[in-house]
């Protein structure tokens, strides 16, 4: 496997589980306020008698916890790597 398609693969998997999480955290929303979920993503919930508004936002922790999975994901995969040629 290459380095591109290991990273892909990174990503993907990061893209599932901040999926996961944003579907767990919008579905707990009961009431109006603002949440944060685990991985960064900042829900803004607006509820009255006739419409309910959610707005979306990301904060930096996205960025960092998103950094930080793919370098350790990218550090496996070489030590792994490293590991078969032997």
């Amino acid at each position: 496997m290459s380095y591109y398609k290991a990273f892909s693969t990174g990503s993907c998997i990061y893209l599932v589980i901040f999926m996961i999480d944003y579907v767990v955290e919008l579905f707990s929303i009961n009431s109006s306020g603002t949440t944060n979920t685990v991985l960064g993503l900042e829900i803004i919930t607006k509820m009255n008698n006739n419409s309910l508004n959610t707005t979306f936002s990301l904060t930096w922790k996205v960025l960092i916890l998103y950094l930080a999975f793919i370098l350790l994901f990218m550090s496996f995969f070489y030590f792994f790597k490293k590991i078969k040629n032997r």
